[in-house]
């Protein structure tokens, strides 16, 4: 396709959807939203091949010129209607504005480029309303090619001979669109952070000024909001500069006016504030000093005020900053409230005060005067001069019922102070002063002016105080009297249980207790569920505090059994585990497995709940992962009890189930499994029942097969290869436990997992000697298994770089041990160990096999042999006597004492073995 017919195709298509966009003027549809967006792409294509185009090809693409200028229309009508949003706004403008470029003439023609020169400055400001300033800079870098064009064309007419005075016309004109293109310029260069390229066409704006006066105002408010939206970025030294900036320009120019001048000067000075209060404070009051020269405002006066506290003035200067702003004719209640605020924040309270006393006879008659009262209450409370502060509660109290009424929302904040005065004297445990605070919001609201949870909550802080002075009638009717304007609070019955409890009265604590019950179950339960729970909780553990245990169990029983909630059962029941757990040792001791039957209920409730909805689960886990915390520290602590650990434990996983199925989770439930099959087998090695031993040992294995199901997802969720697999020990204790629980079972396949732990990645020797003890164990005595197990060790033993031979000394020792134990079969084969212990002894050991093993070794052999030639098998005597004579040489301090006897023994042997005609094969010591 060539690039006149490609012109056409793009040219057809623009031409359509602009058809489209301009039946659609109602606008805002997605539809036509696309289209807008369909034609921009088209146009900034056909605008990016328009550069290259000749004369003839922009005669293909002129029929865009009308409408081009048909959409700019529309836009600027849908705009003043303000029914088009600014982004697209400034889309229609972007692309008339390029369709008039690509579809007029190259050729320079002036009318046309003033055109383009307008519709370019509207339709990057057009971009820079919709925040978009990239797009904006591309739109303004045409626009400056178009006012170059006509600079240079004005400046050819000038020469010429052009009459001067239109000439000069023309060249005013440009410049003002000049002037305004930099203005815009900086708008988009500040916008996208580039804040030297912003200052510098400002200022080349500000050297136009002398030809354009009047834009003066106009380029100082461009500064003014640059200096606000660097104020409002935190962007405090730049926010100065364009602050700074703006003043100057506006210093000379009667259009901006004083007003506006101080505001500019008031903003400056909170900038120096914000940027650096303690090197600039000096410039933020310079500034707000002129702004109160320039027009006095009460805003102005505030933060000179500001300035001087923060510098530190003396009293007599701030003095004269506040009548300059209590002498304003328009200051406010709110005005002089913030400037008490302000001097009490600085520490003059004492001027704060004098304040205070003048709002209040500024504004006697004002309906906001309660307010300068609760101002004053709180700057006495707060200088300390607490009597002074009560004096005027007093006078207070006694004007609101004599004629001077406040107002329901000056009394609630009275009665916020009272209160909050109350409660630090409560925190401090001066329960009197707490007492006298409290009454005093008695006196000031009758009971038809607070409501009954109020006051019955007011009732229920003076019960505790008379309760913590040791007045129990008095604190017994103040609860009573909480109890009248609200009886259905677990609060204010708890606050009676607390009297009640506190004077040992048992029987009315219980029957109070009784009643809290009752409220924690009912369904139209007033207080907050969660609350009452907590509070059930509470008064368990005061009544357990006071050793009053049975108190403290029909609490916690009264709500784990009577409840409908789970939850609630759940808090009871981690309250009743906390207080067993906090009893004596000897009385958990009694019936340890009360905790196991509240944990086992635990569970059971926690299932429901997650059965029950999805939207509770991460509430579900957190309570399953603290009762996982209890009775795993309680199953480390069964060391005497292996029933109860393998209980314990076994809870543990159970309550595992209930938490995520993520790796760690998982890695929690196999440490559950595993140490549930350990109890379980210690359980079957302590028990006499043959059938509760079975019982047992089959639950380890179940354990035991559950275990390996979890590694397996373990291993396929976290990819583990083999080598890894090989390096963690749990696979090895599985196995372990496996072949105990098989071997004493009786069980064949006991056998295959030898073999199991055979083909285990670098075994440790210490595996098999475990595996050869267990074989030996009852009942399961299976010698062929331990043999095996124990050749295995000693061979993994004698792999190591450095092996131990005081283990393999023990290892031989069993071997031979066992098979001396059996029959002639297994001696023959004993003799084979006896010759591979030599050679270890001889080739390996290097003097490092124990002697006192040797010697065992050594007499058993000869022992041995002396049994055989005593019987008359001379033949076997000689044999076993002579590997005794090899284990002879290898003793150290103990040789002296036996070769002499082995060597005349040794040779009878011999002797009589040519007697009867044998031919010996045997050696002497000295061969």
């Amino acid at each position: 396709m060539s690039v006149t017919q490609e012109l056409n195709v793009i040219t057809a298509q623009i031409q359509a959807l602009l058809k489209e966009i301009c039946k659609g003027e109602n606008g805002a549809n997605k539809q036509w939203l696309d289209q807008i967006d369909r034609v921009m792409s088209l146009v900034n294509r056909l605008h990016e091949e328009s550069t290259h185009m000749s004369e003839e090809q922009r005669t293909v693409v002129a029929i865009l010129e009308t409408h081009a200028v048909n959409l700019w229309n529309i836009a600027v009508a849908l705009k003043t209607k303000d029914s088009l949003p600014v982004l697209v706004n400034a889309k229609l403008r972007h692309v008339a504005f390029l369709l008039v470029d690509c579809s007029t003439s190259s050729a320079f023609n002036e009318n046309t480029w003033k055109k383009k020169i307008v519709m370019g400055m509207k339709a990057g400001r057009a971009w820079l309303d919709s925040k978009d300033p990239v797009m904006a800079d591309q739109v303004f870098l045409l626009t400056d090619q178009f006012v170059a064009s006509v600079q240079k064309a004005i400046v050819e007419r000038k020469n010429d001979g052009v009459a001067t005075e239109a000439v000069d016309k023309q060249k005013t004109e440009v410049l003002q669109d000049v002037f305004k293109l930099m203005c815009y310029k900086s708008e988009a260069a500040l916008a996208q952070q580039n804040q030297q390229k912003a200052l510098d066409l400002v200022l080349l704006a500000k050297e136009m000024l002398p030809n354009f006066p009047n834009e003066g105002g106009y380029l100082s408010m461009l500064c003014y909001n640059f200096g606000v939206d660097m104020y409002q970025q935190q962007k405090y030294e730049q926010g100065v500069m364009w602050l700074r900036e703006s003043f100057e320009l506006g210093k000379v120019r009667q259009t901006i006016g004083s007003r506006n001048q101080a505001r500019t000067l008031r903003l400056l000075a909170n900038a120096y504030l914000e940027w650096n209060a303690k090197e600039h404070c000096q410039k933020a009051l310079n500034a707000v000093t002129l702004a109160n020269t320039e027009h006095p405002h009460p805003a102005g006066f505030y933060l000179s005020l500001r300035v001087l506290l923060f510098i530190g003035e003396d009293d007599g200067a701030i003095q004269k900053a506040i009548e300059d702003i209590l002498h304003q004719s328009d200051v406010t209640v709110d005005l002089g409230l913030n400037v008490v605020q302000l001097v009490s924040q600085h520490n003059r309270t004492e001027i704060a005060m004098d304040v205070t006393k003048i709002l209040l006879k500024t504004f006697a008659t004002s309906p906001d005067v309660g307010r300068i009262i609760v101002s004053q209450l709180e700057l006495l409370i707060q200088m300390g001069k607490i009597r002074e502060a009560k004096d005027f509660v007093e006078e207070s109290i006694t004007a609101h019922n004599t004629g001077k009424p406040l107002d329901a929302t000056v009394k609630k904040r009275f009665h916020l102070t009272l209160w909050e005065q109350a409660a630090v004297a409560f925190e401090a445990k001066d329960y009197q002063e707490s007492l006298e605070w409290y009454n005093y919001t008695l006196s000031l609201f009758s009971h038809s002016d607070i409501e009954a949870h109020n006051l019955a909550k007011l009732y229920r802080n003076r019960a505790s105080c008379y309760l913590h002075l040791e007045q129990r009638d008095k604190a017994f009717e103040s609860a009573e009297q909480a109890e009248r304007w609200e009886p259905r609070s677990v609060h204010t019955q708890f606050i009676l249980y607390k009297v009640s409890l506190a004077g040992a009265d048992v029987n009315t604590a219980k029957c109070v207790l009784q009643k809290m019950c009752e409220m924690v179950a009912s369904s139209d339960l007033g207080d907050d569920s969660t609350d009452a729970h907590s509070i059930m909780c509470l008064a368990a553990q005061m009544a357990f505090e006071e050793n009053h245990q049975v108190v403290a169990s029909q609490a916690l029983e009264c709500v784990a059994n009577s409840c409908s909630d789970p939850w609630q059962v759940l808090t009871a029941l981690r309250c009743l585990v906390r207080l067993k757990l906090a009893s004596p040792e000897k009385d958990q001791e009694t019936e340890p497995s009360n905790i196991d039957r509240n944990i086992q209920t635990a569970y059971h409730k926690l299932l429901q709940l997650q059965n029950e909805s999805k939207e509770n689960q991460n509430q579900v886990q957190n309570e399953a992962s603290w009762f996982i915390k209890i009775a795993w520290n309680l199953a480390l602590q069964c060391d005497e009890s292996p029933q109860r650990m393998k209980t314990l434990f076994s809870l543990c996983q159970q309550l595992s189930s209930l938490c995520p199925r993520d790796d760690n989770n998982l890695t929690r439930q196999k440490t559950c499994m595993l140490m549930a099959a350990a109890a379980a087998l210690q359980v079957a090695r302590v028990s006499e029942d043959e059938a509760q031993k079975r019982y047992n040992l089959e639950e380890a294995l179940q354990h035991v097969k559950n275990c390996r199901q979890l590694i397996n997802q373990l291993q396929q969720n976290t990819l583990i290869s083999t080598e890894n697999k090989g390096k963690d020990s749990t696979e090895t204790l599985l196995l372990l436990y496996e072949f105990e629980a098989q071997v004493k079972l009786n069980d064949p396949m006991s056998e295959q997992t030898l073999e199991q732990v055979l083909r285990l990645p670098n075994p440790d020797p210490k595996t098999f000697e475990t595996l050869a003890a267990l074989a030996m164990e009852p009942p399961a005595q299976n010698k062929n298994v331990s043999v095996r197990a124990i050749k295995v060790a000693i061979r993994k033993h004698l792999q190591l770089p450095q092996p131990d031979f005081n283990k393999c000394s023990k290892l031989f020792h069993s071997l031979v041990q066992l098979s001396l134990s059996g029959d002639s079969g297994t001696r023959e084969e004993a003799l084979t160990y006896y010759t591979e212990v030599i050679e270890v002894i001889d080739k390996r050991s290097q003097g490092q096999y124990p002697e006192m093993e040797i010697l065992w070794l050594m007499t058993k052999a000869w022992n041995c042999g002396i049994n055989f030639y005593s019987s008359g098998r001379c033949d076997e005597a000689e044999r076993w006597c002579s590997t005794s004579l090899k284990l002879l040489k290898y003793l150290d301090t103990m040789r002296d004492n036996y070769e002499d006897h082995m060597n005349n023994t040794y040779s009878q042997i011999l002797a009589r073995m040519e007697r009867l005609g044998t031919r010996s094969r045997g050696k002497s010591l000295e061969e």
